[in-house]
């Protein structure tokens, strides 16, 4: 069951794109049948499953005016990734939102996609039983945001020995190489924002201030304290036989 907030940001959702349509959308004749553009066309209508999926993640020069599709698109959107409807999620279903730069719409439209997009993320993190997996809800949230600043400050936020340590752990088991490596993969794999730099650098600078004594509360795996630890030295330091040899068995 979502949380209050989660219902109440759907909700805004809902109420602030009511009614919302691309009025003159002919969309790509290549991707899409006829009868599924002519939803765009027609408020409140609620697509298939797989047509909206489709549209949530379609490039831009797909479509007439990219930014209405994906407003016309949210209410049904929000609801379906809230509830867990989707069967899984993937990052690279929110490009679509990413990219029509959702940020610089008038303020109220702005303001309901980060204020689900963020309660989405806080639902998630304490949850001990969230819908998706944190990690692609996380990915997903970045991806759609352009951003990771507010969905760490939530994690940051949350106490110590709670259900957010434990997410943070689990993430950790799938990222800390590729942090270590100074990769973006696949945190950042549907990045969208040409106007931003990935932010790995932030990422790794919190996960150094904030990582160390929720895995300590957690009694994560030695070895994961130990790799988590190594983000604080510069790259080339990460890898010298003498660092390594302080490492715990697996």
């Amino acid at each position: 069951m979502a949380s209050p907030a989660l219902d109440a940001a759907v909700d805004r959702i809902r109420t602030v794109f009511a009614g919302v349509t691309s009025p003159v959308e002919t969309g790509c004749g290549m991707c899409h049948l006829p009868e599924e553009t002519a939803l765009l066309r027609t408020p409140d209508v609620e697509l298939p499953d797989d047509v909206l999926r489709m549209f949530a993640h379609e490039v831009p020069n797909h479509f007439d005016d990219h930014p209405a599709v994906m407003r016309r698109i949210l209410p049904q959107l929000a609801a379906q990734l809230a509830t867990g409807r989707f069967p899984r999620l993937d990052a690279y279903e929110l490009t679509g939102l990413a990219r029509s730069r959702w940020q610089t719409w008038p303020a109220e439209q702005a303001v309901a996609v980060r204020t689900f997009l963020e309660t989405w993320w806080t639902d998630t993190v304490t949850s001990d039983a969230p819908r998706y997996p944190v990690h692609e809800v996380f990915e997903s949230c970045v991806t759609a945001g352009s951003t990771v600043t507010p969905y760490l400050a939530v994690w940051a936020g949350q106490p110590l020995g709670g259900p957010a340590d434990r997410h943070l752990a689990d993430c950790l088991e799938r990222w800390i190489d590729d942090l270590l490596g100074d990769l973006t993969s696949p945190l950042f794999s549907w990045w969208s924002d040409p106007c931003h730099d990935e932010p790995l650098a932030e990422l790794q600078a919190w996960v150094v201030e904030h990582a160390p004594p929720r895995l300590h509360a957690r009694g994560a795996d030695p070895l994961l304290r130990f790799k988590t630890g190594l983000l604080a030295l510069p790259y080339e330091q990460r890898w010298t036989e003498e660092v390594w040899a302080a490492a715990p068995d697996s």
